[in-house]
């Protein structure tokens, strides 16, 4: 073998030297991050200053007021866990929880099923489907207080037009004391609910059910499938989403529902409509026992976060899969 052979091969035998390792980026210090984004923190900081202000501030309030005996005139008097102890043994908070569970089962599933089904029919064009839609939304945007003091006068038991209706076609057996009688009290207040918030749901799943595929009903009428078929197998899968967000967003409502309830009953009769909201204005605006109130405002904040978090978890569970 030449000495020129030689070289080449040498030329040719690839050396291999080891990779450099890549220095790990400098770790930056948060005041530097702060001063490079100087400008985008300015413009969102009245937004952090209001709520800090009006959110943070009441909050810490509130915690600390729970721990005191205060009338809102003298000076707060501290009784450590007194209003918890208090609060967990009192026999009518438990009942407005009930009552809380009662108003979200029933106004969840309701609400879910008319929006949907109604948002089906006026996707699919039935006729007069523009006044429907109308219609089923108009009470959506009353208010709250408005729609109380309609309804009661429906309820309303000697010439209310729900009682009035029901003796003129003969069942005079049906008429009741709507709001009067405390077995039912819950239930006539939870349909005002329904029937004012189905309106809202129809909307989302009717935005959600246009963003549907036309070839995919059209292949769905190929193949022979029918109303049913097609609500169950194909629209309601694809706005799922929606569902879970509809859920959600019912759950914490149920939870927090106050004004109507209040208008309507204040919670009565012997307290059968009282819920968490109305116990709480009770509380602080008829007994001054704002100390008092401010724990039944953080059991209630924490009832609300912890049905929401155990929610948003179990709606979770099949992507981790």
């Amino acid at each position: 073998m030449t000495d020129s052979t030689a070289g080449t091969e040498a030329r040719q035998t690839p050396v291999h030297r080891p990779a450099r390792r890549r220095s790990a980026p400098p770790v930056r210090s948060l005041w530097s991050r702060i001063t490079e984004y100087r400008a985008a923190y300015v413009f969102i900081l009245p937004s952090i200053i209001l709520l800090a202000l009006f959110m943070v501030v009441p909050l810490v309030h509130s915690i600390v007021m729970s721990f005191h005996n205060w009338n809102g005139i003298t000076a707060p008097e501290y009784i450590g866990m007194a209003n918890y102890e208090r609060l967990f043994s009192e026999r009518r908070f438990g009942q407005a929880i009930q009552n809380n569970l009662i108003f979200l089962v029933l106004f969840t599933s309701c609400t879910l099923v008319l929006g949907f089904l109604s948002a089906v029919a006026i996707s699919r064009r039935m006729r007069f489907w523009r006044f429907y839609r109308f219609a089923f939304f108009v009470p959506y945007v009353l208010v709250t207080a408005v729609i109380a003091v309609l309804w009661g006068q429906i309820y309303e038991p000697s010439h209310g037009i729900l009682n009035t209706a029901l003796r003129a076609v003969g069942l005079d057996s049906l008429t009741q004391l709507w709001l009067g009688n405390h077995r039912i009290t819950m239930y006539s207040i939870v349909a005002i609910a329904i029937w004012q918030i189905s309106g809202f749901t129809m909307l989302l799943y009717l935005a959600a059910m246009e963003g549907i595929d036309q070839e995919i009903h059209d292949a769905a009428t190929i193949d022979g499938v029918n109303a049913w078929q097609r609500c169950i197998y194909i629209i309601a899968p694809m706005v799922k989403q929606i569902t879970f967000v509809l859920i959600m967003l019912q759950i914490i409502a149920s939870l927090k529902t106050f004004d109507l309830i209040w208008v309507l009953t204040k919670g009565g009769p012997f307290y059968a409509s009282e819920v968490m909201g109305t116990y709480l204005y009770r509380a602080a605006f008829e007994q001054q026992q704002f100390g008092y109130a401010s724990a039944v405002a953080l059991v209630m904040t924490v009832i609300v976060m912890a049905v929401t978090i155990v929610y948003l978890a179990l709606t979770n569970l099949p992507n981790k899969k």
